[in-house]
């Protein structure tokens, strides 16, 4: 069987990244939006030794779980994978694919692997969206056919930094926020200037980016730019900001930053605040947090806490120890138990989420938490001076971005050999990979599983560490 060919199959299972999983004559088959217990006729994308890649063309029979997507862009977006299948069964199948992984690849058998903690909130429960602006927008024939070919405001493609879907809802934010949004597209469109080009770099309009406090209701609206017709920048702002506010009391800060890098990346070099004091604040359980436009924080609010509870669970605090919170970020999880131990070390290499973290602390009225500025390449292996004024961690808590633990810090933790370790982990491979190496002087004690994020293929996973005698 070749490239394009058709074939037909059941499908049994929903791999990691949300892809069905079909078995045919022992060869398996990853099919692109399948769900399990469809039969569908699908094309052949590309085939390789042990295994063959394919999209559907036809549902022949719909699975038992499969349901209608209420989003119109499903399917075309790549932000959503699962919205046509029943929320429980996607929770079922998130934890089956961490359970899996953790003992295929991590090799931890002998553990207490907890049922996933699910999301009451399946909708609406996104704090941040960004999206990008488009000189060309992607037609899709039979969707928007009406709107105009020359600007689009919304998502990439799946796997397309240059194509731009053009939307006007999106079901993971807010009512408030798609209506912000709708409006943001008419008054940008009358504004003359030019969106950004991502092929010939020429063009004004860059992302557009919202935050949301869901528990403190502060709305926060952040419009990148390029540095290009300065001459009319600053008076397009003030109309579009007077236009705005007086349809949209409800926000309260706007912020202009302006991003001449290449990269499709919403981050921006400089900024200006237009309205407000250019932070949003949130609330996670009795702690406030201040964020900046730029800052990182958990895209969830409603699971955030269900994820910081679950860590004071796995760790069992007395009230004594000393934990470093490595890749610690702002310092969310530092804050949200520095209550219940006795001192946080917290380390972070951006400076200026170093700066929020100790803002955030004395908004807090804590003064057991420092925020050290220092690369995990190697921040613990020189870490002799902070153990000198800060004392040795009880327990050290790992929150890496994607990409996983640094080698260099998997490696120092096993030289530095803390009691206990907590890691979290929005990477399930890449935390198999290293609780396989933690091993060697690490049980795994406990796997928890927390769905941050309902209707898409991504999954946070806890897990408590304990070091062998």
């Amino acid at each position: 069987m070749r490239k394009g060919d058709f074939i037909e199959l059941t499908i049994d299972d929903l791999a990691f990244g949300a892809r069905g999983v079909a078995r045919q004559d022992g060869f398996v088959w990853f099919v692109e939006g399948g769900i399990p217990g469809q039969k569908v006729q699908a094309v052949i994308r590309r085939k390789r030794k042990h295994y063959g890649e394919a999209r559907i063309h036809e549902i022949i029979t719909p699975g038992p779980d499969q349901i209608e997507a209420p989003c119109p862009y499903f399917g075309v977006c790549g932000g959503c994978q699962l919205q046509h299948l029943k929320y429980e069964a996607q929770a079922e199948s998130k934890f089956r694919q961490v359970q899996e992984l953790i003992q295929r690849v991590g090799h931890v058998t002998d553990c207490d692997f907890r049922p996933i903690k699910t999301a009451k909130i399946q909708y609406g429960y996104r704090n941040k969206m960004e999206f990008t602006f488009s000189p060309r927008r992607w037609v899709i024939h039979g969707l928007d056919d009406e709107k105009p070919v020359d600007f689009a405001l919304g998502l990439h493609a799946p796997g397309r930094f240059d194509k731009v879907i053009d939307i006007d809802r999106c079901l993971l934010q807010s009512e408030t926020a798609n209506q912000l949004l709708v409006d943001i597209k008419s008054l940008i469109c009358q504004t003359g200037q030019p969106s950004y080009h991502i092929r010939n770099h020429q063009g004004f309009w860059r992302f557009l980016v919202f935050r949301e406090g869901m528990n403190t209701q502060e709305l926060m609206v952040q419009i990148i730019t390029s540095s290009q017709a300065p001459e009319k920048g600053d008076p397009v702002f003030k109309w579009l900001m007077h236009k705005l506010f007086w349809k949209h009391l409800e926000l309260t800060s706007v912020v202009h930053g302006i991003s001449n890098k290449k990269a499709q990346v919403a981050y921006s070099d400089e900024e200006s605040v237009i309205l407000g004091d250019g932070k949003l604040r949130e609330k996670i359980g009795s702690c406030l947090f201040e964020i900046s436009s730029n800052a990182f924080f958990q895209t969830n609010t409603y699971q955030t806490e269900v994820l910081f509870d679950t860590i004071l669970e796995l760790a069992d605090f007395s009230g004594n120890e000393i934990v470093y919170d490595l890749y610690c970020g702002t310092g969310p999880i530092g804050l949200y138990i520095a209550n219940h131990v006795k001192q946080v070390v917290g380390i972070e290499v951006i400076s200026s989420a170093v700066e929020d973290g100790r803002r955030n602390a004395s908004l807090n009225n804590l003064d057991n938490i420092v925020f050290i500025q220092g690369d995990m390449k190697h921040a613990i292996h020189e870490a002799a001076p902070l153990i000198q004024q800060y004392g040795r961690a009880d327990t050290v808590i790992l929150d890496p971005p994607r990409g996983g633990t640094h080698p260099d810090t998997i490696r120092d933790l096993l030289q530095w050999l803390p009691p206990r370790l907590i890691y979290m982990s929005c990477n399930p491979p890449m935390l198999a990979k290293d609780l396989a190496e933690l091993q060697s002087a690490y049980t795994v004690r406990t796997v928890q599983p927390v769905d941050m994020f309902p209707q898409t293929k991504h999954i946070e996973v806890v897990c408590a560490l304990q070091r062998k005698e």
